[in-house]
């Protein structure tokens, strides 16, 4: 693997955890290193580490408390 891509790894112990989890995205990326945002994009909808999963468990937090308070 470029060197490159393993500093963007290297940034975050969780990318080479995801990384062990889908050996596919090991296999790309010793390729073919441009591929590096497509494993990133992957790897946060996966781990629902985009902006809308974020809100969307907020959303659902609220929700719950909200119900428990009507109790």
């Amino acid at each position: 693997m470029r060197s490159n891509v393993v500093a963007i790894l290297d940034k975050d112990p969780d990318y080479w955890k995801f990384l062990r989890e889908k050996p596919y995205w090991h296999r790309v990326l010793s390729v073919d290193s441009s591929k590096i945002r497509d494993f990133l994009e992957d790897y946060k909808v996966t781990r629902r580490k985009r902006f809308i999963d974020k809100v969307e468990d907020t959303s659902n937090l609220l929700t719950i408390v909200q119900a428990m308070m009507e109790e």
